[in-house]
């Protein structure tokens, strides 16, 4: 099967003329593997909803995985050729890959979610703190994200360790720059490379490291396990200059919530905002979302500590969500993955 086209290591592209030209190919190679629906999502502040492209059926996916995990675990016990076969017949897809430290990660990828609709929104509100800047975002679902850093000149680099993600995003981002004016005034739309990593392994931490520093780093609702919390808490900070910031926007689950602990215990400096829509646009659900702004964290130090034992338990989607009314609920839902760098 051929590859998506987010599966390669890295895909630099400039957004400019030439890639109007270029989306017509690259939604001929998604729609090979996908069905594909229109989406248009507003985003405040934004002059027109987003136009993004998804899976036609987000629950096909995760029934499709969950099948490619099925075979996976058969072919483990079987042994190895016929693990081998299984990998050979469905790995280029973006099915079966290695686990991470959190075990397996279901593509939820394929849904917007409100976490990433509010960093959208907080760029498109201050564009001028992002242009020209080089920045990095771990998990980009879509690419709702993504569409408006590249709108707003961003120099973005997009990690996440489904190649299928990194193709949607990468077609969204493309064709928003292209087709777009950029955000603020005297902006040029930016640049977009996609890297195929999972940052909760070895190996793809050392890969994001060495492209280090970034001026931003934005992750949007990538908390799901315990054992995440020491290594992004110990990652972020060799991901950012001195002078860098993070962005972490997050809907209260309680991983989430020990995360901020942490990172209150540790002295990290943090402007916080809360964002609510009842509902979010685009089936993105009833949530607060709160937006952490963390600065001077690139000299910190964090080492990475030994995370807790893995739990044993079923994933659960992460569609449970705050309302503003409320006190955050004791979520605990996991998101699995394979493709790791």
């Amino acid at each position: 099967m051929e590859a998506l086209p987010g599966d390669r290591a890295v895909a630099g592209n400039p957004v400019g003329h030439m890639n109007v030209v270029a989306l017509p190919r690259l939604r001929w190679r998604i729609q090979r593997h996908h069905a594909v629906r229109e989406l248009e999502v507003p985003i405040t502040g934004a002059e027109a909803p987003y136009r993004v492209i998804a899976p036609a059926d987000p629950d096909a996916v995760l029934d499709q995985t969950a099948r490619a995990f099925a075979r996976h675990e058969a072919a483990k016990a079987a042994g190895g050729a016929q693990r081998s076969q299984a990998h050979a017949q469905h790995g280029s897809a973006g099915l079966v890959g290695a686990s991470s430290p959190g075990g397996w990660h279901m593509p939820y990828w394929a849904t917007p979610w409100a976490s990433g609709l509010a960093v959208a929104e907080a760029v498109v509100a201050e564009p001028g703190r992002v242009a020209g800047a080089r920045v990095m975002e771990l998990g980009c679902g879509l690419g709702i994200t993504a569409m408006a850093l590249v709108r707003a000149g961003a120099r973005l680099t997009v990690v996440d360790c489904w190649g299928e993600t990194l193709a949607f995003c990468r077609y969204n981002a493309l064709r928003a720059g292209a087709q777009n004016p950029p955000h603020g005034a005297g902006n040029r739309v930016g640049t977009i490379r996609t890297r195929l990593a999972d940052w909760r392994t070895d190996t793809g931490r050392d890969a994001l490291i060495a492209g280090a520093p970034y001026d931003l780093v934005v992750a949007a609702d990538v908390l799901y396990e315990p054992e995440d919390i020491p290594i992004l808490f110990a990652l972020l900070p060799r991901l950012v200059g001195p002078a860098g910031a993070v962005w972490l926007a997050e809907p209260g689950r309680t991983t989430s919530r020990k995360f901020v602990q942490e990172t209150d215990d540790a002295g990290w400096i943090r402007d916080t905002t809360t964002v609510t829509r009842d509902p979010w646009p685009a089936d993105a659900g009833r949530a607060t979302v709160r937006l952490h702004r963390y600065s001077g964290i690139g000299s910190a130090s964090a080492e990475l500590r030994s995370p807790p034992p893995l739990s044993h338990h079923h994933p659960t989607p992460p569609d449970l969500y705050v309302r503003s009314s409320q006190s955050p609920p004791d979520l605990h839902a996991s998101l699995p993955s394979p493709h790791p760098a």
